[in-house]
């Protein structure tokens, strides 16, 4: 089973996958992926080796490096921070593309920690074809209002499977090679849009990085293959240079994996690596994984680890990053925990067919009693708020009081009209279509109640997200992919009239004049007593964040 996890380094955190037994080995991706595009690798080493498979600095979920324009050496020692956190003295280093580069630093750089290099794929260019993929490989990705550039994304990362270099398009760029399947082409044009800070750093660093002298400087057993297909297999008779450890092989495109898999030293007497160790938060932004009977669940957490902790429940479509400016403000007096809610974001998809409201509260609270930090304040907004409502109401030993902003209360028919119309199929679609779906499904969301009724009698009286925030929206849904609809469907089906009067920990329900939920929620109010409804005006300063701390204030003067 492949595992994900996380572990502190200085500056941030790495991302990895772990699988497997035996001696330890590092496997690095290729650029601008993540380590999921490793999984065949995990699979094919992890019957004999301990494999960690890392996402690169500023890839996949690990934080970016602190340098303007990072080198492979950079990348290198960040490799090895990563083996010193996770307690690896000895290990094999392999990588693909970029991923060999920064290998082949690592060998060089710390030799003594590396017992085999294996490269797959080793690019060594002219002065004349540097220049050129320095010039033009890695524009910038920019956010347009329509979002023209997530289906220039798409096709530029088609294209890196057509043609070589991929804006080379002519009859004698290319490559003998398939497009990958339509769902591994959206994974990977999803790894390029959450790149951060910029999707090309890597890129440009392995363009510049000298391997030919750095193989004169090899010391350890190493291996450089690279199948037919692999436009740098070429580059395997650019060598030219002398480095007595390395065996070099040219492999059919049918042999790949099975020849990759045979490079590996497997008899390397090599130490066992320790378990994984804990995440601790220390302050500031800390990601990990939280293990329930219902799926992994990934947990974002800011703040002082002594501020009086706050559960932050995230609204549908998206995840807690969906909601990073509200978290990063709460954190300034709380120590606000943010789960994915299941089928979200980064954490496991629900394990039944068909889950309720309290199925997603029983699982928020398995992954509290996990982090030992309750009882909490919860805020939780829209599909979040029946989620906190639902775990006020079945654990109020681990609540301490309750932010609902914006609680549902529809009819039968507008129920079952929503059910029947609201979901978009996230299937990824051979010209890219389904991101340009995605990104007016959450656009319109903006604009229309429900979004797909866009005539007069449903319009927001709203503007839409300017195209950076609106992309980062975007990047959250498509991260949840067919499986965002659960939660979401929970919550329109949730009877929140018949559970909000059961609450028994203090509850504040607020909302803005603006959100379709406003009437609801007051209704809703006005047949629960016990509850007090404010009426929320970022303009005036009452936004989500005053109510969490007008609620606190208030409790704290009774």
């Amino acid at each position: 089973m492949i595992e994900r996890h996380y572990v502190n380094v200085p500056g941030g955190q790495m991302h990895y996958r772990r699988a497997g037994e035996g001696p330890p080995v590092i496997l690095l991706h290729s650029s601008p992926l993540s380590s999921q595009a490793m999984e065949p690798w995990i699979r094919a080493l992890a019957d004999h080796m301990t494999v960690f498979a890392v996402d690169t600095a500023g890839y996949g979920q690990s934080d970016p490096l602190p340098i303007a324009e990072p080198t492979i050496d950079d990348y290198a020692r960040r490799v090895v921070d990563f083996a010193d956190a996770v307690g690896l003295d000895r290990f094999i280093v392999a990588g693909t593309h970029t991923g060999s580069k920064i290998a082949l630093s690592v060998a060089v750089q710390f030799p003594e920690r590396v017992a085999q290099l294996v490269m797959d794929g080793l690019g060594l260019y002219t002065s004349e074809e540097l220049q050129r993929q320095l010039d033009h490989y890695t524009p910038p990705i920019v956010p347009n209002w329509y979002g023209g550039h997530l289906i220039e994304a798409w096709h530029r990362m088609r294209s890196m499977w057509i043609f070589w270099p991929w804006f080379n398009q002519t009859a004698e760029g290319r490559l003998d090679e398939s497009v990958p399947p339509l769902p591994e082409l959206h994974q990977m044009t999803v790894d390029m849009l959450r790149a951060r800070p910029d999707w090309g750093l890597s890129y440009r660093a392995a363009f510049r990085y000298d391997a030919r002298a750095a193989l004169s400087r090899l010391r350890v057993p190493a291996v450089l293959l690279a199948k037919e297909a692999d436009p740098l297999h070429e580059h395997l008779d650019r060598l030219k240079v002398e480095a007595p450890t390395l065996t070099v092989r040219s492999v059919a495109n049918e042999r790949h994996l099975a020849e990759l898999a045979a490079a590996f030293d497997t008899s390397l007497n090599l130490p066992a690596p320790p378990p994984p160790p804990v995440v601790e938060h220390r302050g500031g932004t800390t990601r990990r994984y939280v293990v329930t009977s219902h799926g992994r669940v990934h947990v974002r957490m800011d703040g002082d680890p002594s501020a009086p902790p706050l559960l932050f429940v995230h609204g549908s479509p998206g995840s807690a990053e969906s909601f990073a400016p509200l978290i990063e403000e709460l954190a300034k007096d709380h120590l606000v925990i943010a789960p994915d809610t299941l089928g979200n974001g980064y954490s496991d998809a629900p394990t039944v067919a068909d889950p309720d409201i309290a199925y997603f509260a029983r699982a928020y609270a398995e992954a509290l009693e996990q982090l030992a930090v309750g009882p909490v304040a919860i805020y939780g907004s829209h599909t979040g708020a029946c989620i906190g409502l639902e775990l006020a109401i079945a654990r109020p030993d681990l609540v301490r009081s309750l932010v609902a902003d914006g609680l549902p209360a529809f009819d039968d028919e507008v129920v079952a009209d929503i059910l029947a119309n609201y979901w978009v199929s996230l299937e990824p679609e051979r010209n890219g279509e389904h991101l340009l779906r995605a990104w007016h499904t959450i656009r319109d969301a903006q604009l229309w109640w429900p979004w797909y009724r866009d005539d007069r009698e449903h319009r927001r009286p709203t503007a839409p997200s300017a195209p950076e925030d609106l992309h980062r929206l975007v990047l959250e849904f498509l991260k949840s992919g067919p499986t965002y609809r659960l939660s979401y469907s929970a919550a329109f089906r949730y009877r929140a009239a018949e559970r909000l009067p059961k609450v028994q920990v203090p509850t504040l329900v607020c909302a803005a004049p603006t959100d379709m939920l406003w009437q609801s929620s007051q209704q809703l109010v006005e047949q629960a007593p016990a509850v007090s409804f404010v009426a929320l005006d970022a303009a005036a300063g009452r936004d989500a964040a005053w109510a969490v701390r007008h609620h606190a204030t208030t409790l704290a003067e009774r």
